[in-house]
């Protein structure tokens, strides 16, 4: 039930949000915007766009390095599966889908895995204030802006220093642990170590500051390769911005999609990128247009990709959605 209640406001925000990017708008502007845009733009995006998701693989292969070496091609054929599995499903399951994919086929813990997924997130957290933070150097922000920048600041400095804490004091945390479960059966009390050791071991990375530093380089290579895309793709509409502008996009819109919302972010992602380019002088319309294209780019060419990676790999999306959620919620317990 709280799923569902989740869901529906999920989708209610998305509707609310699409209504907004189409507000002020010309609909036959925008179908004129899409008739004239020059389409040759897409190759050149969407091939930086995946140059962007290698890179994120390759930031992958440093989070679990010290776990366990995994090559770079098949983190980027289960990130791929993942990103397709939080576009076509809701609850962003599709990192409960790596973890068990890349638990099942290297024989890691899932639980672990997991972690190191949360930690991406965290990484691209930091990743999108810097850039705002960067973009603040060249650009004028409103006020909203610099709220964001300050909040969202607080909130991941919050998270590294308690997750650094945690990791850098493991045995400390061990013993508090120990002494907490005692008093619980002995079969509670073994699942509760087990998944306490899988979650220190998944912050193994944050006790080695060489991979720790390369997995952030690659997380901000990884992004200025796909605000690139969205440079790209503008240039087929006329639009012609500098680059910190959709620097300023990227990370705006990938910081609000912790929003809740339907699969592929709807609304929540195309709000705040709109926005961005209205704020600098774009036409409505021309944003409106650009806006629905980019999403589209982001989500089609990933969504067939790990279709095919699925297949490829004899999966389906039933199976995965059940086994996922049972064996990384259930079995690391």
């Amino acid at each position: 039930m709280r799923k569902q209640k989740t869901l529906w406001i999920g989708v209610i925000i998305s509707l609310g949000l699409l209504a907004i990017v189409f507000y002020g708008t010309d609909l036959n502007a925008i179908g004129d915007a899409f008739r004239t845009a020059n389409y040759f733009y897409l190759v050149p995006a969407l091939v930086l766009y995946f140059i962007g998701v290698g890179l994120r693989a390759v930031r992958w292969h440093f989070l679990l390095r010290s776990i366990k070496p995994v090559g770079v091609w098949r983190l980027f054929q289960v990130t791929v599966i993942g990103y397709m599995v939080n576009d076509l499903l809701p609850f962003r399951i599709g990192e409960l889908v790596r973890a068990y994919i890349l638990g099942e086929t290297e024989r890691i813990s899932k639980a672990s895995v997991l972690v190191t997924i949360i930690l991406e997130r965290v990484f691209d957290g930091v990743t999108m204030l810097l850039f705002i933070g960067v973009a603040s150097f060249f650009l004028p922000l409103n006020e909203a802006l610099r709220t964001l920048l300050l909040i969202g600041s607080l909130l991941f400095a919050a998270v590294v220093v308690a997750l650094a804490l945690a990791a850098g004091l493991r045995e400390r945390f061990d013993a508090l642990l120990r002494r907490a479960l005692s008093r619980l059966p002995e079969k509670w009390r073994a699942r509760g170590l087990r998944l306490a050791d899988s979650f220190f071991l998944g912050l193994t990375v944050l006790r080695n500051p060489t991979d720790a530093a390369a997995a952030l380089l690659f997380s901000i290579l990884a992004w200025l390769f796909e605000a690139g895309m969205y440079a790209t793709l503008a240039l087929g509409f006329g639009i012609v911005l500098p680059f910190p502008v959709f620097v300023l996009a990227t990370a705006v819109a990938n910081l609000v999609t912790i929003v809740p919302s339907t699969p592929g972010y709807v609304g929540v992602f195309d709000v705040p990128v709109k926005a961005i380019l209205a704020l600098f002088g774009v036409n409505e319309s021309i944003a409106a247009s650009y806006t629905l294209l980019l999403h589209a780019a982001l989500i089609v060419p990933v969504v067939f990709l790990g279709l095919a990676l699925m297949w490829r790999l004899g999966l389906s999306l039933g199976q995965l959605r059940k086994q996922s959620a049972r064996n990384v919620a259930l079995k690391e317990m």
